[in-house]
């Protein structure tokens, strides 16, 4: 039995990613140490003198080269229609020094890396936890909480905070224009035109009297936000009920469950103040934003989404 934690976790990720060896994490007491099986011989004593016990040698989770292949393609297949996911796909088609050919593509498009650096962590880390929980189950142990990729995972890469108007209206603001125009490209002709023209006017609600959560990378850089504003409309449910203005993460961050987060800090936020409702009408949500509210407890009524709490 051993307790999972980031320096853990780091030195699980390294063994995975080790093609040419098998490995096996032994746990004894305060003791935690992956070794390669090869070198493993329960008949022997380990360094400390001590009897090595099987029941302390677990197998890592396994992470094939198939699986490997399998992360490129979902990370090119997320990325917005343009040239890097053009190139990515190109490359996957070739079928000759892929994961070589795949990691120059990305080093060759700004942001890119430290995107795909960050998806192929999470998901790595997402089999680890996978094979820690059922490891907990063996051990009677409680289940994980459902927060626990995320709080222990996304929050070493991003910081989230209340939005402040003042430090970061303007970046929302600039940021917000580059959704306009994603919905351009990826919508040629008119309809790309009429889906800008509906976010934009959407947008044009205020930005100044809006409250919510930004997410930042460790060095600023903005990464996201979900805004809402006080139903002010009748006085009777003007302190009761709250209206999701806008969600959208930066494209070289989404796929790491940032909007989700961002989302579930909101909701958090809003029950401890005392709100009943919360509640969106969004003629331009995703399927993958659509799965996010569903998951926090948000019911579908008509084209609309409305938490009760």
């Amino acid at each position: 039995m051993f307790e999972l934690t980031e320096s853990r976790i780091a030195e699980i990720l390294f063994a995975m990613e080790n093609q040419n060896d098998e490995f096996a994490l032994v746990a004894d007491a305060d003791k935690f140490s992956i070794v390669s099986f090869s070198q493993i011989d329960f008949s022997d004593s380990d360094s400390s003198g001590s009897k090595i016990n099987p029941e302390n040698v677990y197998s890592l989770p396994k992470w094939f080269s198939s699986d490997g292949f399998n992360l490129l393609e979902e990370f090119a297949e997320g990325l917005s229609e343009g040239p890097a996911k053009s190139e990515l796909k190109a490359v996957l088609a070739n079928g000759r020094g892929v994961f070589k050919n795949f990691k120059n593509v990305v080093r060759h498009h700004s942001g890119l890396e430290n995107r795909f650096r960050l998806f192929k962590e999470r998901k790595m880390k997402a089999r680890i936890l996978e094979w820690y929980a059922s490891l907990r189950e063996g051990w009677g142990l409680e289940k994980l909480e459902s927060g626990f990729l995320e709080s222990d995972l996304i929050l070493e890469d991003f910081s989230f905070r209340e939005y402040d108007f003042s430090t970061d209206g303007n970046c929302v603001l600039e940021e917000s224009g580059k959704i306009s125009d994603e919905l351009k490209e990826e919508n040629p002709g008119d309809l790309g035109l009429l889906f800008a023209d509906l976010w934009s006017e959407k947008q044009n609600q205020g930005f100044e009297a809006s409250r919510g959560f930004v997410c930042r990378t460790l060095s600023e850089e903005f990464a996201g936000c979900v805004l809402y504003r006080v139903d002010s409309r009748c006085p009777t449910v003007a302190r009761e009920s709250v209206t999701l203005t806008t969600c959208f993460v930066n494209k070289n961050y989404r796929g790491l469950g940032i909007a989700r987060k961002l989302v579930s800090a909101c909701v958090s936020d809003l029950r401890k103040s005392g709100f009943s409702t919360f509640f969106m009408a969004d003629a331009l949500i995703s399927e993958s934003f659509e799965r996010i509210l569903t998951d926090l407890g948000f019911e579908k009524i008509r084209s609309a989404y409305v938490a009760r709490f």
